[in-house]
């Protein structure tokens, strides 16, 4: 249902699979197969938790400070989300609404959960249930296409913001 209501994740969620299927597979040298099924599900399940994790982000700062539209519009206000909290997290940082850095330091600040919980859980999963039968620890190598691929994320929305901001 997510990647239907929102095409852009679904693009994004393709291409972070290739990182790290093309990562995993040049460091560990596993059947691609098995590298697709392991990394396609696992990213899958982490994109699925990632919304119920805004939300509840979303969730604290209303308890906090109260959002417009209050808790049963929560996602449908995600727009005036960024600027929003940047006024009631740093008001005196945040000046006007055409400052893009307080905008971009939200941004960062919802993403720093997600590749937080996106790191625990695959490796732990990646460890635990063995998924792609390496005879070594694959954890260093999950790690680091984790962090690949969030950070093609992290340069992706900062490029976004600045042509939003600047051009």
């Amino acid at each position: 249902m997510l990647p239907i209501e929102y095409p852009t994740m679904l693009i994004f969620l393709l291409i972070v699979i290739a990182i790290e299927v093309i990562y995993l597979q040049a460091r560990l040298k596993t059947p691609i197969y098995r590298t697709v099924m392991a990394v396609a599900s696992l990213n899958a399940a982490t994109t699925g938790l990632g919304f119920p994790l805004a939300w509840l982000i979303y969730e604290g700062f209303d308890a906090w400070a109260g959002f417009p539209g209050g808790r049963e519009n929560a996602l449908a206000n995600m727009r005036y989300l960024p600027m929003w909290v940047g006024l009631r997290m740093f008001p005196n940082w945040a000046g006007s609404p055409n400052q893009v850095w307080a905008v971009l330091g939200v941004f960062i600040t919802l993403l720093v959960p997600g590749y937080l919980l996106s790191r625990i859980l695959k490796a732990w999963a990646f460890n635990w249930y063995d998924l792609l039968r390496y005879p070594g620890d694959c954890r260093p190598a999950v790690l680091v296409a984790n962090r690949l691929s969030y950070l093609l994320l992290a340069i992706t929305g900062c490029m976004m913001f600045y042509r939003t901001y600047h051009g």
